[in-house]
């Protein structure tokens, strides 16, 4: 947001609409990724953004100068949040190697379904980010990735799990978690309980694959 852009009496009252404790730059990347991940990136205009926050186009260029920037704006916001959860349980050096894991499947699965509108980084659209924004999301994903893969090679040598390539695990294991997006539904035949608690065996079952 530019810096010294004060709103207009008529824009302050827009403003009003945002709910409690958000502020209208995540009004717009909630609006954003829930249109996005609905009907496409490529068919949302200005336009509709604008209107979906009850700004006009100027407005909402004192925010996101682009579309574009909207959009790497949605994808960073939630890898970066993430990121930042999953770490934290795997870094956690108190715990055990197989519990890190078995914490880490769990928040994996319950954002991927709670959160499933921002889950923009693995559909088609990244293409539309720069490269420099392509790399950044690559970073993050490769930041999260590398710690799995440390976690199941710090299992392996303690004897809890039994893997030939702690990264390929890693490899396979994520990309299990990240199909969820494209089947799950809470009104379906699973509840987001029984779901994790099967991939959670899922995952435990690849940590036990042995030698090939």
């Amino acid at each position: 947001m530019h810096t010294g852009w004060m709103p207009s009496q008529e824009e302050a009252a827009k403003a009003d609409r945002v709910p409690a404790g958000r502020s209208m730059s995540d009004a717009i990347l909630d609006s954003a990724a829930t249109l996005f991940s609905r009907r496409g990136y490529h068919a949302i205009g200005i336009r509709e953004l604008a209107d979906s926050v009850g700004l006009s186009t100027s407005t909402l260029y004192h925010y996101y100068a682009t579309k574009q920037d909207i959009l790497y704006a949605v994808i960073g916001r939630f890898l970066r949040e993430f990121v930042a959860t999953l770490l934290a349980g795997l870094h956690d050096m108190s715990v055990p190697p197989r519990a890190r894991l078995e914490r880490a499947v769990t928040d994996h699965v319950v954002l991927t379904v709670t959160r499933r509108e921002e889950l923009l980084a693995g559909n088609p659209v990244l293409n539309a980010l720069t490269a420099d924004q392509q790399a950044g999301v690559a970073a993050l994903r490769r930041s999260y990735r590398d710690a799995v893969r440390d976690v199941i090679a710090e299992g392996a040598a303690a004897g809890q799990f039994h893997v030939a390539d702690p990264l390929l695990t890693a490899m396979a294991m994520l990309d299990m978690l990240d199909g969820i997006r494209a089947w799950y539904h809470e009104d379906g035949a699973l509840s987001l309980a029984e779901l994790t608690a099967r991939y959670r065996a899922f995952a435990l079952s690849l940590c036990q694959a042995g030698e090939t």
